[in-house]
């Protein structure tokens, strides 16, 4: 453990609770008692985030950072699905003659994309429309 005379005084200094993180956990009690089955603890875990941000006076809002956050939780739920349907595939693949089914079914399904969607212009067109409107949706 540091000593106190390496510590910053900032950090030296007892923190004295302030109004916004001592009314947040209050109100989640209150609202638990009320027995109307919704506890709501996690806007109090926001609201008692936020109160420590205003305190720390940092000028950022836990809304403003909604579609980040959002982005970075669906990034990290799609690297933890891939690992997971990469192992069922290693698995599946290591079985005899299944192996060799998906690929074939593999490439069946490239040929029936590109029927669909890549020999006509209009269709690529179509596609490229999809395309854009997910990334749209998807970044802002």
């Amino acid at each position: 453990m540091q000593d106190m005379k390496d510590m910053p005084e900032q950090a030296q200094a007892t923190p004295q609770p302030s109004d916004t993180t001592s009314a947040a956990p209050t109100g989640a009690t209150e609202q638990v008692g009320d027995g109307n089955g919704e506890g709501g603890e996690f806007q109090a875990l926001l609201d008692l985030l936020q109160g420590w941000v205003d305190q720390q006076g940092w000028s950022l809002s836990l809304k403003s950072l909604g579609r980040p956050i959002r982005n970075l939780f669906l990034l990290i739920a799609a690297l933890v699905v891939f690992q997971l349907v990469s192992g069922v595939a290693e698995a599946l693949n290591r079985i005899p003659l299944l192996g060799n089914t998906f690929m074939l079914v593999g490439l069946v399904q490239i040929a029936v994309f590109t029927r669909h969607n890549l020999l006509r212009q209009s269709d690529r067109q179509n596609l490229r429309k999809r395309i854009n409107t997910l990334l749209n949706d998807t970044f802002g």
